[in-house]
């Protein structure tokens, strides 16, 4: 019974992280991008960390940071707040920019195509970004897509070149 609870307290956590993602993302701006708010790609591809490098390489995307906390005695679930900022994903042809830039190595490379499918990075791309191996999730499972209009729900052809 106490793990059940568990379960629906980590399921309302989750849930409070993504009417407050949710919000952000839908709010609208009234002084542009200069409020902080993203409310259209083009916001967020200004926002990204070097937008030329990021448009020509890969695409803008902002990165959500969340820890989830689960305890088993007592059985009880915390999450903290999520801290948004913007980042760029690298499409998978392009690693070599990655690597000439000195922030993946082929070590890196080897391991993050065995594992994963593609690179990320928080920062500038001059200055020590964060770089992570990353996964991108099947398209087709994401059911707000099929609301979005037609060819697909949504779907186009930057969808498949990550």
């Amino acid at each position: 019974m106490g793990a059940r609870f568990g379960n629906l307290w980590l399921l309302a956590g989750v849930l409070i992280v993504g009417i407050g993602i949710g919000s952000f993302i839908t709010t609208t701006q009234s002084a542009g991008s200069r409020t902080g708010n993203i409310a259209s790609s083009q916001d967020l591809d200004l926002a990204a960390p070097d937008p030329e490098f990021c448009k020509q390489w890969g695409a803008s995307a902002y990165v959500m940071d969340v820890e989830l906390y689960q305890t088993m005695n007592p059985v009880s679930s915390f999450v903290t707040q999520p801290k948004l900022q913007p980042g760029c994903v690298i499409r998978r042809a392009n690693w070599s920019v990655l690597q000439k830039e000195g922030v993946v190595s082929a070590e890196d490379m080897r391991r993050c195509k065995q594992r994963m499918n593609t690179f990320a990075y928080i920062g500038s791309i001059r200055d020590q970004p964060v770089v992570r191996c990353v996964y991108q999730t099947d398209p087709g499972d994401n059911l707000f897509l099929g609301r979005l209009g037609e060819n697909g729900g949504g779907l186009n052809d930057e969808t498949g070149r990550f």
